[in-house]
């Protein structure tokens, strides 16, 4: 996988910064320019240039408010990820430069000022586009769940903040309903800030750039334990050292957040039993933008753990997921709901026998789906079954929280027994 992006101001065409990622060398001048030539070109026709398409290379160009032009070209990677990228590379910016200055003629010495600050945000973009499903906020499930999302509640009452959520690793692990209203390119550069952090505890003021990008927020986290952070949006009261006492009230318990940590290594239950044909799983509301990212590390020789091709599976994983959502998102858009219902359209389950792999996904009707990655050795009609089996133990215990997790648990028992 390689990655470039380019960020230039808009009207001059002046370049800003060039980041890159993977096994690729630094793009010279001249490329960098012609880039941005095609772009200008067909702008002056009255055609947006917006993707374009090579034998291994794609290419996306986005202008934003006219001020900022982003060209990331990628190789391995879809359109729909790519288009992701730009926004958070661009929100990145917008966390500490506000919408209406983008406007200014000092706009260039003002971003170039402020890039030991979004900078380490882009980073961490690009880092994520490896370990992360990008545009969705990545979550960790245990049994503890609902009573540390009972906790959170009420920290989010004593500080009279809506936003607040738990982050264990770099995961979320439960979010208050404000949280999750948010948007997920939010969502997601509030984490991406957390996570190039050098400290835990920060007090750090922040646009948020879907939800109103001209009021300064207080993005607010509190380290409770060491892989645990209490991350909270807020306005100018109450103090850190407020926050911070009504946090440790609130997590009195330090035993919830040691099993809590215990799930990190697979983002699932200790006791959550898991088929040893299964090699990776994701778990994702299309809806909330929400996932689970989970490898197996029991695998069918004798129950050993292995560690060896974990990450070639989840990237592969990753990359069926990021191609499917973009495919089935292209025929939401060429057609209704009730034409696709009528052509029979919509997946409700789609399955893939690869060389070495299988791999089988279920939708629902209310946004949820799972994707499984099999050995090859399984029974194609076995992966139905199996993998619908493993979503019911999934959703079925009362303390993990997972939104529309009842709807969906009631669907697979249906299916399960048609």
């Amino acid at each position: 996988m390689s990655i470039y992006i380019l960020c230039l101001t808009t009207n001059g065409g002046l370049p800003v910064f060039t980041r890159k990622k993977g096994d690729c060398d630094n793009l010279p001048f001249s490329t960098v320019a012609s880039l941005n030539g095609f772009h200008m070109f067909f702008k002056s026709l009255g055609i947006t240039l917006e993707v374009t398409h090579s034998e291994d290379w794609t290419y996306v160009w986005r202008d934003f408010h006219n001020a900022v032009t982003l060209i990331v070209c990628a190789r391995s990677m879809t359109e729909g990820v790519l288009q992701t990228l730009a926004e958070i590379v661009f929100g990145s910016i917008s966390l500490f430069v506000n919408i209406d200055e983008l406007v200014d003629l000092t706009l260039l010495e003002r971003m170039k000022k402020e890039a030991r600050n979004y900078m380490p945000v882009v980073d961490a973009a690009l880092e994520a586009c490896t370990t992360r499903i990008l545009g969705f906020t990545n979550c960790v499930l245990s049994t503890e769940n609902q009573q540390l999302g009972q906790r959170l509640n009420d920290f989010s009452g004593l500080c009279g903040s809506l936003f607040c959520c738990l982050v264990v690793g770099n995961n979320v692990t439960v979010g208050t309903e404000g949280w999750w209203d948010l948007d997920v390119i939010d969502r997601e550069l509030l984490l991406l800030l957390l996570n190039s952090s050098s400290t835990l505890q920060n007090d750090i003021p922040v646009y948020l750039p879907k939800k109103d990008a001209t009021l300064a927020y207080r993005f607010v986290t509190i380290p409770l334990a060491p892989s645990s952070v209490i991350c909270v949006i807020c306005g100018a009261a109450p103090s850190f050292r407020e926050l911070r006492s009504m946090a440790q009230d609130a997590f009195c318990s330090e035993s919830l957040l040691q099993n809590m940590e215990r799930s990190l290594t697979r983002s699932l239950p200790e006791q959550l039993e898991i088929d040893q044909c299964v090699l990776a799983i994701i778990v994702a509301n299309l809806s909330i933008k929400k996932c689970i990212l989970a490898p197996n590390s029991i695998q069918a020789t004798g129950g050993k753990r292995t560690i060896g091709g974990g990450i070639l599976r989840l990237d592969l994983l990753k990359k069926i997921f990021d191609q499917t959502v973009q495919y089935n998102k292209n025929i939401s858009g060429v057609h209704t709901e009730d034409q696709i219902r009528s052509r029979c359209i919509e997946p409700v389950d789609q399955y893939w026998c690869l060389d070495y792999h299988k791999c089988y996904a279920h939708y629902d009707t209310i946004g949820n789906t799972i994707f499984i990655l099999f050995m090859s050795s399984v029974p194609t009609p076995a992966m139905r079954f199996i993998a619908q089996k493993l979503l019911y133990s999934i959703l079925q215990d009362k303390t993990i929280s997972w939104n529309g997790a009842i709807k969906l648990c009631r669907n697979i028992i249906c299916k399960i027994f048609e």
